[in-house]
């Protein structure tokens, strides 16, 4: 079976979608996966996280997606492995900020970078490939859903704004199925933050369950917990900073409940010609 390539979406920031990219992927690995962390965000967090600080970066998503670029690198050469075995980066740096107004003018070319340059290198050489996204719904955000098989939406339990994000990003996944990627599905709605010691989480999500089927769902709750915190202060992840906290236990579960849940989409897809 090729890699999978999923995309962790939500137009409101602060929801947690790096957290959930570099912690879902380390988990992965430790279940035997090899696994691609794509940093689409100019706050480049996730390179931050992923890869040492003398770590080359001097090919990275700004050399790959420059649309004035006469030569971009191939794509194997923008990828670096992280600190961790079984994981490599496709590192981000500020100034692909600046690249947003030069992939308009090129459009709509410019959308389907991502999927013509990265998606079947990244299906041949992973088992998972996992895009973390800015808070946005904007030309990269549009790259990653074109170049992508699944999306996890991210939703904060401790905020009731994740809502407006959460129903952005489904209604961009229809419009990207319809235009250009009918294969992308919805994969599941992601709970994080949770402290059901507080009346707005449980709120939250009694709202979400009021709203969403169960197989829309992860089972898995995120909990909120310092842990993660003082993990991203140190620039880890919870595995490396805190490994047998409550924090790094629902990771290792939410890995185990993400395979199967691929496993069954997968399964009920039409068979492929071999």
């Amino acid at each position: 079976m090729p890699g999978i390539i999923i995309s962790v979406v939500n137009n409101k920031g602060g929801v947690g979608k790096t957290t959930i990219s570099c912690n879902l992927g380390v988990a992965l690995t430790r279940l035997d996966k090899r696994v691609l962390v794509i940093d689409l965000d100019s706050q480049c967090n996730a390179t931050g996280i992923l890869l040492s600080n003398n770590t080359m970066t001097r090919n990275t998503l700004y050399e790959l997606t420059d649309p004035n670029k006469a030569n971009p690198p191939p794509v194997e050469n923008c990828i670096h492995l992280s600190k961790y075995k079984g994981l490599y980066c496709l590192p981000n740096v500020e100034e692909t900020s600046g690249l947003e107004m030069d992939l308009i003018s090129h459009y709509p070319a410019s959308l389907m970078i991502l999927r013509n340059k990265v998606r079947d290198w990244a299906k041949k050489h992973f088992h998972f490939t996992i895009i973390d996204n800015p808070p946005n719904m904007g030309v990269f955000v549009a790259n990653s859903l074109y170049a992508s098989d699944f999306v996890i939406v991210p939703n904060d339990a401790g905020s009731a704004y994740s809502f407006d994000g959460l129903r952005k990003a489904l209604e961009l996944i229809s419009s990207i199925r319809a235009s250009g990627n009918p294969d992308l599905k919805f994969l599941r709605l992601l709970i994080n933050r949770v402290d059901l010691r507080t009346s707005i989480s449980r709120v939250i999500i009694h709202d979400i369950t009021e709203r969403f089927s169960k197989s829309q769902i992860f089972n898995t709750l995120i909990p909120a917990n310092t842990a993660f915190q003082e993990a991203e202060y140190a620039r880890e992840t919870v595995f490396r900073h805190h490994s047998t906290t409550r924090a790094a236990k629902a990771y290792r579960q939410l890995a185990k409940e993400f395979l199967s849940v691929c496993a069954d989409f997968t399964d009920s897809s039409p068979k492929r010609n071999k």
